[in-house]
């Protein structure tokens, strides 16, 4: 891979944070999604300041893409004229010092084990990513600290390094931070992706007593060294077709949990040795287990031979973490002059590559909001209880996708389906959304990337495509209560998936048997003839010629 070009915010210095200096918005945090709208905020002529927060280095980050997120950072790179956050989704054209430490994801693997028993190759899908995506592993310390310079090389104030903020109180005119330094500074508005320590949440009443959210877990994580790839412990020629599953995402599934497994130095230029391993249970399964996380760990994955043996020789860089109860919600998430963002307003699984996509949906929204409510000096509530009914429903559609995961891990059979259905909808929601994109650019109205309202598909999608995922859904509900078996509800999910005149047939998601999925070159003849004969309309329209081509280099205008 060749270094990403240097750009012209490469050469501006960060200005450092000045107690004297009225800030339009201080940004409390310096998470992923803190450093984007940093950066998306600067780039628009708003004087913002970031301030890093205590829990930015401990706190868990989702660490994986998928094509839906890239065209999300594409979205935030071409609306507010960032290049760079286009690389975000293109792991080739990040910097090299970013591309040494993180790792590439050429596919996602979903690997089913039963207790006391070998893993079954017939009981594992894999998607292969096209060649035209580059999805990737983001390893956090460095993803975050480069996002947050970005932010400074478009002219964001920063704080001292290692400064972290220690109370903010926003009021009727604006808001203050106070930080370890003893420095305290103005802003007009204040947007908080500090985490659950969050000084303006203790303001606001802290967390609900019970979160609003239906997925309850229990999550060990860590970053490992000397984790065995799965394919050294059953033979890939095991599973026909399959690519390495260490060039990917692996997620092992079994009953009560799942564990996901992101490897960051699995690339020619990869220098870094480091495994994540996280580990999700129902509560009931965790309260079972031992105290101690490594311990639990080490107990859940014993019970499956394969997995033993992948992490035999496997020993802990960081400690091992425990969150009892995973979920969170704030009380509030808006007030006058100030917004919970992210991992503030709430927390949950990061599963399904849902936490980082999450962020830079938020980013835009909030983004859209707050840079005309500065150049008009009017903090209208309006515009921002919108953003906050936007991220409470995306915090809804999370949690859905989540509830029924867990359940579909109950038997692979639900699992085979539940995983098409997922998949099916984050294919067109990425060409739904790059549809809508390019019409914005075209007609320069950005109203349809703006239909909030419609929550976790927040576009024009093709029809029935909601409706296909929301009797998915309801079917798995009825699992989960009992009320419906998992053989009948994965066989009328197949069915929907055989009928449904929007899949097209490239997929096979009809199909159980069809566990291994390449995009090759027949595939895509196959594509264009369905297209051009059978497709409906409103699909038509997402595979033109503009439509299907690569992601957009970083650093083009």
């Amino acid at each position: 891979m060749t270094p990403a070009p240097t750009t012209d915010a490469d050469r501006r210095p960060a200005r450092a944070a000045d107690p004297a200096e009225l800030y339009d918005v201080a940004v409390l945090g310096s998470t992923l999604a803190a450093g984007l709208l940093g950066a998306v905020l600067a780039r628009q002529g708003v004087r913002v300041l970031l301030v890093e927060a205590a829990q930015d280095r401990t706190a868990p980050s989702g660490e994986t893409t998928v094509p839906y997120t890239a065209e999300v950072f594409l979205l935030l790179a071409k609306r507010f004229d960032v290049p760079e956050i286009a690389a975000f989704g293109l792991f080739p054209d990040l910097p090299a010092a970013v591309r040494r430490t993180s790792g590439v994801k050429k596919s996602l693997g979903f690997l089913y084990h039963h207790e006391n028993l070998r893993h079954d190759p017939a009981e594992a899908v894999q998607f292969n990513v096209p060649g035209e995506h580059a999805e990737w592993h983001l390893y956090r310390p460095d993803v975050d600290a480069y996002a947050r310079r970005l932010a400074g090389r478009y002219g964001a104030a920063l704080t001292p390094q290692g400064v972290t903020v220690t109370d903010a109180e926003a009021t009727g005119d604006g808001g203050e931070v106070r930080t370890s330094n003893g420095r305290t500074y103005r802003a007009r508005y204040l947007v908080d992706c500090s985490g659950g320590d969050s000084p303006l949440l203790r303001r606001a009443g802290g967390d609900d007593p019970e979160p609003r959210l239906t997925h309850r877990s229990t999550v060990y994580s860590a970053h490992l060294l000397g984790v065995t790839p799965f394919e050294e412990v059953v033979p890939l020629e095991r599973h026909p077709k399959a690519t390495a599953w260490s060039e990917g995402t692996v997620h092992h599934l079994f009953d009560g949990g799942w564990l996901q497994l992101v490897r960051f130095g699995n690339h020619r230029a990869g220098e870094n040795p480091l495994t994540s391993a996280t580990l999700s249970v129902d509560p009931e399964v965790a309260a079972q287990l031992p105290d101690d996380p490594e311990k639990a760990f080490r107990t859940v994955v014993e019970r499956y031979p394969d997995l033993a043996r992948q992490f035999d020789a496997a020993t802990p860089a960081t400690p091992w973490t425990a969150q009892r109860q995973c979920q969170r919600t704030a009380r509030l998430t808006r007030g006058e002059r100030w917004f919970a963002l992210e991992r503030t307003a709430a927390r949950t699984d990061l599963f399904l590559s849902r936490d980082v996509t999450t962020a830079a949906e938020l980013v835009h929204a909030l983004a859209a909001a707050l840079i005309p409510a500065v150049r008009r000096d009017d903090f209208d509530p309006a515009p921002f209880d919108r953003v906050a009914r936007f991220q409470e429903e995306l915090g809804a559609w999370n949690d859905r996708l989540l509830a029924a995961a867990r359940t579909a891990c109950r038997d692979f059979r639900l699992w085979n389906a539940f995983s098409r259905v997922w998949l099916l909808w984050q294919i067109l929601a990425d060409l739904s959304l790059k549809r809508a994109r390019l019409d914005c650019e075209l007609g320069g109205d950005w109203a349809p990337v703006e239909r909030f309202e419609l929550g976790g598909i927040w576009f024009h999608a093709p029809e029935g495509l909601r409706d296909l995922v929301q009797r998915s859904l309801e079917r798995i509900g009825r699992v989960r209560e009992g009320t419906l078996d998992a053989g009948p509800a994965a066989d009328a999910i197949f069915t929907d998936l055989r009928r449904a005149p929007f899949v097209p047939p490239l997929y096979a998601f009809g199909d159980p048997e069809a566990r291994v999925y390449h995009f090759t070159f027949p595939k895509r003849l196959r594509m264009l003839l369905w297209v051009k004969t059978k497709a409906p309309a409103d699909f038509r329209r997402l595979l033109t010629r503009d439509n299907v081509t690569s992601v957009t280099s970083a650093t083009s205008r």
